[in-house]
């Protein structure tokens, strides 16, 4: 029992890791588990303390004192062999202390596994830090079924965190396994803009739920991949008659402008009905239309009717309607503006078939150079004489008039006392020049 004598004795034996387990073992057996744990507290200050001492000091504070592991692991854990105190530590049921060194050692995977398995540890701080950090997927979705189970309220932040390293279709499948759609409303918001149709389906479910209708139109406009139809027909019997109009609405975007225009009709809503007839341009539908406002005796609607779907209404069945129900009135605006529209288009057609108007002005041109041309002749001196001034008989020309304008074409006077020519007298093609002989 000299207990100080074997305190200094141990200080010299415990910095060799070949006797360290010994030296304990027989503190143990002698049941001086105080005396052991002084001993290997003042080991820690020794300058050749191994990782051995802070090791079976946190081994010995799991069996002995476990309210002053975690502050050991804290402090040392770095200098300690965490593999081997991890498992002493999960054998005191330590789950907290084995949180922090499974975090602190990088095994991110078994801190949040031991979180979720044994509720004691969980933090959920710690929590949402580990769960990033994992590398097995599997995890993942095992966290988000312990936080609907466990911590519904906080599920929201959780798949905040997650969004970019979740599959969603999973996720919102295991969501309504569990029924949790609800919690995770603001993820859904999120992730719709991928614009998948589980995402589509389960969000527009919920609108439906919270008879959010506005919503649920925005939706619709915004998100169209989704099966349409089935929701039309979920919504059609809706006791809210927002959602019978977006039921109408649907079977209008999807062309069933028959069924469209048969809910607005039993809702009265017959401003959607006139609309939904104009946009399927379908004349059927329009004048199926403008009979069923005839026998339910709304002049109004009859008369916005023709003027919504004026193209595709044939004129004859408007006017026979009027004329056997007394609606004259009503379709007066109708018949005008259609003979308006008709005569231009009469016009039109008499503008683009009318025969080409002649140009006269050219013609006459034409016609008065060809009789200038006739009855003035070749005139190129401006006079009326004529070029070829011929004579006639006699010098004197046609009727014994003198000219004055010499004639090149006369024959020359040879001899003496021949007259004078208004010309010098030239000798004949091809003759000598006069004064000259051979």
């Amino acid at each position: 029992n000299e207990l100080r004598l074997a305190n200094i004795c141990g200080l010299h034996i415990i910095v060799h890791p070949d006797h360290l387990e010994e030296l304990i073992l027989r503190y143990e057996k002698a049941g001086k588990s105080t005396e052991l744990l002084q001993l290997l507290e003042q080991g820690l200050g020794l300058d050749n303390a191994h990782t051995g001492i802070f090791t079976e000091l946190g081994i010995l504070y799991s069996k002995y004192l476990p309210d002053k592991l975690m502050e050991h692991i804290k402090i040392f854990w770095s200098r300690m062999n965490v593999v081997k105190l991890l498992r002493h530590v999960e054998r005191a049921l330590l789950w907290n202390e084995a949180v922090y060194l499974y975090k602190e050692d990088g095994q991110y995977d078994s801190a949040v596994k031991t979180m979720i398995d044994h509720s004691i540890s969980f933090q959920h701080d710690l929590f949402l830090d580990c769960v990033q950090k994992v590398r097995n997927p599997e995890v993942h979705y095992k966290a988000i079924s312990y936080y609907i189970v466990q911590h519904p309220l906080q599920l929201s932040r959780l798949l905040q965190l997650l969004t970019p390293l979740l599959d969603h279709a999973r996720v919102i499948h295991l969501l309504r396994k569990l029924d949790g759609l609800t919690l995770a409303f603001d993820y859904l918001k999120q992730i719709q803009k991928e614009n998948l149709s589980v995402i589509n389906e389960a969000i527009n479910e919920l609108y439906i739920l919270e008879e959010d209708y506005e919503s649920l139109r925005t939706s619709i406009n915004d998100y169209n991949n989704f099966d349409q139809i089935l929701l039309a027909q979920k919504v059609e019997k809706h006791e809210l008659l927002e959602f019978r109009r977006i039921a109408a609405y649907i079977y209008k975007k999807n062309k069933r402008y028959s069924q469209s225009v048969q809910l607005s009709k039993e809702d009265r809503m017959y401003k959607d009905a006139i609309d939904t007839a104009a946009d399927s341009n379908d004349t059927e539908i329009a004048e199926d239309l403008l009979r069923f406002f005839v026998s339910v005796q709304d002049r109004a609607c009859f008369t916005a009717t023709l003027y919504t779907n004026y193209d595709i209404i044939r004129p004859d069945v408007a006017v026979e309607l009027a004329w056997r129900n007394g609606y004259i009135d009503n379709v007066m605006p109708y018949i005008t503006q259609y003979l308006r529209h008709l005569h231009e288009k009469i016009k039109v057609l008499e503008d683009r078939t009318a025969p080409p108007v002649e140009d006269t002005s050219a013609a006459d041109a034409a016609a008065a150079a060809a009789v200038g041309l006739i009855g003035g002749g070749f005139n190129m001196l401006g006079s009326e004489t004529l070029m070829i001034t011929n004579g006639g008989y006699g010098a004197g020309g046609y009727g014994g008039a003198v000219s004055t304008i010499p004639d090149p074409y006369a024959q020359p006077v040879y001899g003496y006392g021949a007259p004078p020519q208004g010309y010098a007298q030239q000798p004949y093609y091809g003759a000598p020049p006069p004064g000259t002989y051979y």
